[in-house]
């Protein structure tokens, strides 16, 4: 049987693949993780076929029933290596944004996932944030508020992706 981390790890990469499909999006998920897990890429008519157009954002993608709601923002506690990496990456403006994708759980594992006849339902909700600032010298974590306006959806990622088109990231 696989690990609870392992689990959790699955489920957010099926809400992703889901709200990617739905968009119309292509999803690469990465075989090996050096601080990118993926990437969204638009699909573009050319003549009367499908291909990628060349627009991506990448995205580094965590899950956790650690997590903490206010009225405003899901606050959560980062690894302060990631939290570096995407502000680096950010402050540097590489060609390909990477955005934190963040799956809020449940703290009960069996309300993760309910499933019967007539549906599966993942249970919690999928968060973004293009992470700005400094560094940080701390060696474990950063605390981080999410906007809760900003939840992961298709009409949301299809946003994401025209600021990636426009150049506004």
């Amino acid at each position: 049987m696989l690990t609870e981390p392992h689990i959790i790890e699955s489920l957010s990469r099926a809400y992703v693949r889901a709200i990617a499909g739905k968009s119309g999006l292509n999803l690469s998920i990465r075989e090996y993780d050096y601080g990118v897990d993926g990437n969204f890429d638009e699909v573009a008519v050319r003549d009367n076929r499908r291909v990628e157009s060349g627009f991506s954002l990448s995205f580094q993608l965590k899950a956790s029933t650690q997590w903490k709601r206010d009225d405003n923002t899901i606050i959560y506690d980062l690894e302060a290596k990631t939290y570096n990496d995407l502000v680096i990456r950010r402050s540097f403006r590489f060609p390909v944004p990477c955005i934190l994708l963040l799956l809020t759980l449940p703290a009960d594992p069996s309300e993760w996932l309910v499933y019967n006849e007539e549906e599966i339902c993942l249970r919690g909700c999928c968060y973004w944030e293009y992470l700005a600032g400094t560094p940080t010298t701390n060696r474990k974590w950063v605390r981080i508020r999410i906007p809760r306006q900003q939840r992961l959806t298709p009409e949301s990622l299809q946003a994401l992706i025209q600021k990636v088109k426009t150049g506004e990231w």
